[in-house]
């Protein structure tokens, strides 16, 4: 009885040791789970980590470095470069007229007012002619004539343009004469000083078939009279400023681009005159 007793007892707990070792078996395969749910998170970790930084960063980044680095530096430095065209007469070619006298019409006025030539003394007023340099005072100032203004003067050049407002006249001999007359009157009052006599300017092409059709103004009568100016220089002893060749197109007008009005010059133009005028006198 006590032999049939222990063998059930030892049967009993023989079961109860195998519900155990049941027991932790399952337990193990729970907590493997969420080590199995780590390795899901590590996919999504990869695919988003390489994705959204390479595509954006090499798009992007190329693009806009290029492209506007390369295109605002040269237009802007490349233009303002070519468009200052002749830079003003500079001050040390300028000396030269430290003691000269300059007379003449709006063509040379133009000169002083828009300070193209800063030294000197300019006589000069709008519309002056062979006739009104005796009675007419310049525009800078004064009362006197023009001509009286040299009147004990100790200037040692004296130069000249005029023509322009007489190019139109019936008879260029009376304004070539009258022109003889107001440098042989320089030389007598101012006997040491030199005259240059500079050739007038060109016109247009637009304004020598238009306007210049109808008062006289143009290209034909200026080189006409320009070389009775020449002849008159070679007579009286006077020294003639021929124009320089960049006042000249390929058909001999003034450049369309160099006046406004086809026949005052604008400042890149006269600089370039200036220059040359400048250049002539310390030659001559």
């Amino acid at each position: 009885m006590k032999r049939a007793l222990s063998l059930v007892m030892a049967f009993v707990f023989a079961l109860i040791l195998a519900g155990c070792s049941a027991k932790h078996d399952e337990e193990i395969v729970d907590i493997d789970l969420p080590t199995e749910a780590s390795v899901t998170t590590q996919e999504p970790t990869q695919e988003p980590t390489q994705e959204p930084t390479q595509e954006p960063t090499q798009e992007p980044t190329q693009e806009p470095t290029q492209e506007p680095t390369q295109e605002p530096t040269q237009e802007p430095t490349q233009q303002p470069t070519q468009q200052p065209t002749t830079p003003p007469v500079p001050g040390d070619d300028q000396a030269v007229f430290d003691d000269a006298v300059f007379i003449g019409n709006s063509i040379f006025e133009g000169l002083y007012r828009f300070g193209i030539i800063t030294h000197g003394v300019f006589l000069t007023k709008v519309g002056l002619n062979v006739n009104s340099f005796y009675t007419d005072p310049p525009s800078s100032g004064g009362t006197k004539p023009i001509y009286d203004e040299l009147a004990g003067a100790n200037y040692k050049k004296v130069i000249i343009n005029l023509g322009l407002n007489e190019v139109g006249w019936p008879s260029q001999e009376t304004f070539i004469n009258r022109y003889t007359n107001i440098v042989n009157d320089i030389k007598t009052r101012l006997p040491g000083a030199k005259v240059y006599v500079v050739a007038m300017t060109p016109v247009t092409k637009k304004y020598s078939n238009s306007t210049g059709a109808d008062n006289g103004i143009n290209i034909k009568n200026i080189n006409r009279t320009n070389g009775m100016i020449e002849s008159m220089c070679a007579s009286t002893g006077a020294i003639y400023v021929p124009n320089p060749s960049e006042l000249f197109d390929a058909e001999g007008y003034l450049p369309a681009e160099a006046s406004s009005d086809g026949v005052h010059m604008n400042l890149q133009y006269d600089r370039i005159w200036a220059a040359h005028i400048a250049g002539w006198v310390r030659s001559n």
